[in-house]
């Protein structure tokens, strides 16, 4: 018996799971996705198949082209932080930032890709008093940054296709080829004082890299490598929390 049922005697809402089913499906997706595809992973009929992508977009949580596909919206990614704040997850993140931000001594930012542009969804400060270019919160442009250049690097070939289409601005094919063998962007923005800016993935697999961590500081005043052997442990760190939030998800 169903545990919903066997708890509280009532039955669960059979199209409501048919649902959520396919939202878990969709998930396992790399790029936009087409009716029949999704269909056939999910084993349903192509029409209500199609209903319930057209429910889910009028409800925000895709979005179409006019080819025909489908993807997720970030709309589903405030129940991903709603997991992770009831799983005490998004809390261990701010700590290991804050963490990191102490043992370098400089600000650290982690960014995810929100539409066409990079959001700052979390900050970690050291004791001391440090220049505050990034705020929680903060969005900015993909082209010009390092955190931006790391996030488009990672994203598959049909979402990176569709954001040049729109933006002529971006990092080069050759650029990111070059961000992903080395693993890491760097930056040095001289609109004012010259700061240093490096910035990492939070995992290394194409189309899996939701995230990015970045360090910045006045140039010259800390190594370049110690500073990265920092970050990719902290991205290591966060993407096992991140992992373990999936995992919450999903039980």
């Amino acid at each position: 018996m169903d545990p919903i049922t066997e708890t509280s005697g009532t039955a669960p809402l059979t199209s409501n799971l048919k649902m959520l089913r396919l939202l878990e499906e969709i998930s396992k997706t790399d790029a936009p996705f087409g009716v029949s595809e999704i269909a056939r992973r999910v084993g349903g009929s192509r029409s209500m198949v199609h209903r319930q992508l057209v429910t889910l977009v009028a409800a925000g949580w895709l979005s179409a082209n006019s080819q025909g596909s489908y993807s997720l919206t970030f709309s589903p990614v405030r129940l991903g932080q709603a997991a992770l704040r009831h799983a005490s997850v998004d809390v261990r993140i701010a700590e290991e930032l804050t963490r990191l931000a102490g043992e370098l001594g400089e600000g650290v930012s982690l960014g995810t890709l929100d539409g066409d542009a990079v959001t700052i969804v979390g900050r970690g400060l050291p004791p001391r008093n440090v220049h505050v270019s990034l705020k929680h919160g903060q969005r900015f442009g993909i082209g010009g940054s390092a955190l931006g250049s790391v996030l488009l690097s990672y994203l598959p070939e049909a979402e990176t296709a569709r954001l040049r289409d729109i933006d002529d601005e971006l990092p080069s094919e050759a650029e990111c080829a070059r961000v992903r063998a080395d693993g890491f962007a760097v930056l040095v923005d001289s609109d004012y004082d010259p700061i240093e800016i490096i910035a990492v993935p939070v995992g290394r697999s194409t189309g899996r890299v939701r995230f990015a961590l970045s360090a910045h500081w006045p140039q010259g005043r800390t190594k370049p490598d110690h500073v990265l052997s920092l970050l990719e442990a902290g991205a290591r760190t966060i993407e096992d929390l991140t992992e373990q939030s999936a995992g919450i998800l999903l039980t």
